[in-house]
């Protein structure tokens, strides 16, 4: 005698029906345990061919960008979801070395390096900083300079500064550049007084620090900080002088003799002053083309400012 159920119904025709309606679902990839495995077993060939794809990649890392970033990109697409956040954040990475590594492509640089920041969020600190900032300075070598200063400004308000303070400086350096181009004065002077700042003590890196010096003093003079645009340019000079380099550090001196000009009563003459002993040091200078070329145009300059005065 067959067993009723609570609900009045056959046990064993319960039973049975059941069993039919599993392998019904099971023929049509449906039922509840054969889909998980179906999803497991996809999950699993996805993972493998995956990581064929990234083995197949690393064989043309070095000596063939072509098939090494199609294989990256086609592994990323396929692992994600599947591969651990580590080996996609690592895959991501040696994307963006791909991509760095052909010339021209430097908006489709910063996007790959976006994403591969991305995935290193919350695995290393380290490795987003990076290539938030591998992103900023190739929107800023792009041209696309309002993209480049906020790509800067959010990876440095993010505190971390994973360079050397030489290398910050170049960022800082590209940073101030790029706010330059946009019409921020201010804000790029700031950035390049910090860039010389990190590099003040700095051996080898002369030239570098007289160029941002120098920077720094346009930027200032141009917003408006004519006293610490003159004292900048100051420094900017004594700086190309001690490289021997007169052009750079003549036309300094004169931008600094122009701003005392300009802001000085009419009858002070300090600017003037300024730019006649500019002439007189020049005329004392052995006459090689540089030199002739500056004495050219400082003589200009001072008939320019004379008859400005009167």
């Amino acid at each position: 005698m067959a067993q009723t159920t609570a609900a009045g119904g056959n046990a064993a025709g319960d039973h049975t029906h059941g069993e039919s309606a599993a392998d019904e679902s099971a023929a049509d990839g449906e039922g509840p345990g054969d889909s998980a495995d179906v999803r497991g077993a996809g999950t699993a060939e996805e993972s493998c061919d995956a990581l064929a794809l990234a083995d197949l990649a690393a064989t043309h890392l070095l000596d063939d960008p072509g098939p090494a970033e199609r294989h990256l990109r086609r592994a990323l697409l396929i692992g994600d979801g599947t591969l651990p956040a580590e080996h996609l954040a690592r895959l991501g990475s040696q994307l963006v070395m791909v991509v760095a590594g052909q010339s021209g492509r430097e908006r489709e640089l910063a996007d790959v390096a976006l994403r591969a920041a991305a995935r290193w969020e919350g695995i290393s600190a380290a490795d987003a900083s990076h290539l938030s900032f591998v992103a900023a300075r190739a929107y800023h070598r792009a041209g696309r300079h309002e993209q480049a200063a906020a790509q800067f400004e959010r990876s440095l308000a993010a505190g971390s500064a994973p360079y050397p303070d030489i290398e910050m400086a170049v960022l800082r350096g590209q940073y101030g550049k790029s706010l330059k181009l946009l019409g921020r004065y201010r804000a790029a002077a700031e950035q390049f007084v910090e860039a010389a700042r990190l590099v003040r003590d700095a051996a080898g890196r002369s030239e570098f620090r007289a160029e941002l010096a120098w920077s720094a003093a346009s930027a200032l003079d141009t917003c408006g900080e004519d006293d610490r645009a003159y004292s900048a340019y100051l420094h900017a000079a004594e700086l190309w002088g001690e490289l021997d380099r007169v052009g750079p550090r003549f036309r300094c001196l004169r931008a600094a003799a122009w701003l005392r000009h300009c802001g000085e009563s009419t009858h002070s003459g300090s600017g003037l002053n300024a730019m006649y002993g500019i002439l007189a040091e020049l005329e004392e200078l052995d006459p090689t083309p540089e030199v002739a070329v500056e004495l050219t145009n400082t003589r200009r300059q001072l008939a320019d400012m004379e008859a400005g005065r009167d």
